[in-house]
């Protein structure tokens, strides 16, 4: 069963539901910050199929404080807006804010993505007043909220603290201020020099009302607090927020024991990693959503974040020889699945990843394509070796859909430094005696009739009788058809190629 069926199989009669996601407009967004904006997708959508009333909504935090310099940032400019709100900072190009810069950067990728929840800026939710309810709760409630940090994560508050940052109106910053007292209708704060190591306060002290926009609760107050006052009943995150003690812990018992209501179901997700590493918008590590969303049909996109369950961390590099081969290899499967209702988790999961109206295509597969563009072959010629292997005339949704994954793989080739020259290179100098040898019988006993797997194995056992290592064995075909050491699947790339084409060049 398709995970996010389960979720809302689970919550269906919890209904109607609200369903949130949230990001900080930081910097440029990583594509790691997709997962969630679908994940939650997903879901709000596996609910509507049951039958259950949903909405779907995604919070920029647009309120927080700038508390980093991303590296691709001029360090000098942005220096003076550290501890603003972000949307009191200016955009890097053009008019507007910072937050709204990144923000709809990533609006746009997700939204063709086919993820289209109602969008709410955190800082006209505070500026509207619709938080001020809360804020007087959380104010009201200050000695129990101090409580709730020490018992659940330990955090022990100083006497006087408050859960709310004012915004300082001598030097326009949220995150340098310390609010310590509250008389019902104002609270008394300063703008502390040394606050935080990111941002130096210019000392005012003064008093504020709370309301209207006038600053901020905290980030495990606020969540709590945007739960009651907007209904929320489904968010997730990522599941350091979920360990013992932390920031969904606090959240939980702030929204159970301040705001007498039970949290939001949890969907506790794991990261999406970059060779291995978490991303990070700040320290440029990672592909940014706007670049991947670029390089991958939106549906394989999609494809990416469904097929692995939320529990999983998903690695991700697609500069990576397979990553992306791969990836269009395993949604082709799921098609098929779908079709010929095979498989009922994989044709579920491909289901999940389509947009719009579903049409059942026939295309090829990346690898196949590459081959024939590194091979200079036009885009009719393409689609006439594709007739060829259907054994039919192409449907015009056929060639919409093979033309579409021409372009991807010319972009992927383009962006990963492939180069488009003709294979057949004069590379036999650089091969053993053994390697020539193996060449030589390859040139005389591989058949039209062989399938991909079978020539793989037919080449891997023909090495070892030489004494190759498999290394080795393919590098020598590699050598000779693509004039480099590495390349795909032998099997795949000598049928793309043509067989008699590639005897004629093993016996060159």
């Amino acid at each position: 069963m398709f995970w996010a069926d389960i979720i809302a199989k689970n919550l269906k009669d919890k209904g109607p539901h609200l369903v949130n996601d949230a990001k900080t407009p930081s910097g440029k967004v990583h594509v790691g910050a997709l997962r969630g904006v679908l994940i939650h997708d997903f879901v709000h959508k596996a609910l509507l199929e049951t039958g259950v009333k949903s909405t779907y909504t995604y919070h920029f935090d647009d309120f927080d404080p700038m508390d980093g310099l991303p590296v691709y940032l001029d360090q000098k400019k942005y220096q003076e807006y550290m501890g603003r709100p972000l949307n009191d900072v200016p955009a890097p190009v053009g008019e507007g804010s910072y937050a709204q810069y990144y923000a709809n950067d990533f609006l746009k990728v997700f939204n063709k993505l086919g993820a289209n929840p109602e969008i709410i800026w955190s800082s006209k939710l505070y500026k509207d007043g619709r938080l001020d309810h809360t804020i007087k709760i959380v104010l009201d409630s200050v000695e129990k909220i101090q409580e709730i940090y020490h018992r659940v994560s330990g955090s022990e508050k100083k006497k006087g603290w408050l859960p709310f940052q004012p915004i300082c109106p001598n030097c326009k910053k949220i995150g340098t201020t310390l609010a310590t007292e509250w008389d019902g209708n104002e609270v008394k704060f300063t703008c502390e020099k040394d606050l935080v190591v990111w941002a130096q306060g210019c000392g005012y002290v003064g008093k504020v009302s709370p309301f209207g926009g006038n600053g901020k609760m905290p980030y495990k107050v606020e969540w709590a607090a945007k739960w009651f006052a907007l209904g929320v009943t489904v968010e997730g995150a990522g599941k350091d927020h979920s360990s013992k003690g932390g920031t969904r812990d606090v959240a939980n018992t702030i929204m159970r024991e301040v705001f007498q209501k039970e949290p939001p179901a949890d969907v506790p997700y794991e990261h999406i990693l970059f060779g291995g590493k978490k991303m990070s918008s700040s320290k440029g590590l990672g592909s940014s959503a706007a670049d991947v969303s670029e390089l991958l049909p939106p549906e394989i996109l999609r494809f990416l974040f469904a097929r692995v369950p939320y529990q999983r961390a998903i690695d991700f590099d697609p500069s990576l020889p397979n990553t992306i081969p791969d990836l269009f290899d395993e949604f082709d499967r799921g098609q098929h699945a779908f079709f010929s209702k095979e498989n009922d988790d994989l044709a579920k999961t491909w289901q999940a990843s389509q947009i719009g109206e579903i049409k059942e295509e026939f295309n090829l597969r990346f690898n196949l394509i590459k081959e024939f563009v590194k091979n200079l072959k036009s885009e009719s010629d393409i689609l006439k070796e594709a007739e060829k292997l259907q054994g039919r005339a192409l449907s015009k949704t056929d060639e919409e859909a093979i033309t579409l994954r021409i372009k991807y793989v010319k972009l992927w080739l383009e962006k990963f430094g492939e180069k488009m020259s003709i294979p057949g290179m004069d590379t036999k100098k650089d091969l053993t005696v053994n390697q020539k040898e193996l060449l030589a019988i390859l040139a005389v006993e591989l058949t039209e009739e062989m399938t991909e797997d079978e020539l793989q194995n037919f080449i891997y056992n023909k090495g070892k009788d030489l004494g190759l290592k498999p290394a080795e064995t393919f590098q020598a075909v590699y050598l000779v058809l693509l004039g480099k050491e590495q390349g795909p699947k032998a099997g795949v790339l000598i049928k793309s190629v043509g067989i008699t084409q590639v005897k004629e060049k093993f016996n060159q």
